[in-house]
């Protein structure tokens, strides 16, 4: 079995999860749009001011809707790579289908690429377009008199990385062959760890998801090589 079959494979099985993510973000997104749009939409709220008053500088570059919309991408990626985790790596435990796959004539690091590559390509595939056009919306010139700022669309990068993070975190828990009290959900916690620190500059948050990105990958693939199923 050649690593495109694999990957053919997983991805059919993410696609039901890759397609409830982008179309809950679409109706969330349009929802808030529609809801809000007039109360937000500056021709309209400036228009009910009396002539000569000031207004403060912060109020033109305040979004309201994209400041709600960001928390939405954010639980809709942290929930993905949760399910997404769980699909690939706890379900075949569950139900001991591990030897089935294992036993064919294919190398351990093709069948674990594979699944990284399928959970990769459902996460760039469901949020990634779907925010971009968001963002993109939303910097046109009849939305906002002043457009977000292009800090906007890296922090929606950010919450979708984030999301692919606890993905990693779930499969190693998955993966690992230790106690529940003990280091078993260690990939796992490390995940929502970093969501903690997501106060964090963006320079310093981006450090901090390469390096545990890197720990999470390399004890992924060597519990995976390592692990008798």
């Amino acid at each position: 079995m050649r690593f495109s079959a694999l990957l053919k494979k997983e991805l059919r099985e993410c696609l039901p999860w890759l397609l409830l993510a982008a179309i809950l973000f679409v109706v969330v997104t349009s929802v808030l749009f529609q809801t809000e749009f007039y109360g937000n939409n500056d021709s309209y709220r400036y228009s009910r001011l009396s002539p000569g008053t000031v207004i403060n500088r912060y109020r033109f570059t305040f979004h309201p809707i994209m400041n709600q919309i960001g928390p939405w991408l954010f639980c809709l990626s942290v929930g993905l790579g949760l399910v997404l985790g769980i699909r690939q790596f706890w379900i075949p435990a569950f139900t001991r289908t591990w030897p089935f796959l294992l036993h064919r004539s294919i190398n351990r690091n093709t069948i674990l690429a594979s699944k990284l590559t399928a959970a990769l390509i459902a996460f760039v595939c469901s949020l990634v377009p779907v925010w971009t056009v968001i963002y993109w919306y939303a910097t046109r010139p009849e939305v906002f008199t002043v457009p977000p700022t292009f800090r906007f669309f890296i922090e929606g990068w950010i919450f979708i990385i984030l999301g692919f993070v606890i993905y990693l975190g779930t499969a190693l828990s998955g993966l690992s062959t230790a106690k529940w009290y003990t280091t078993k959900i260690f990939g796992l916690l490390l995940g929502f760890i970093i969501i903690i620190v997501v106060q964090f500059t963006l320079v310093e948050l981006l450090v901090v998801i390469i390096v545990s990105t890197a720990i999470l990958l390399s004890q992924i693939f060597q519990t995976f090589l390592r692990r008798e199923f």
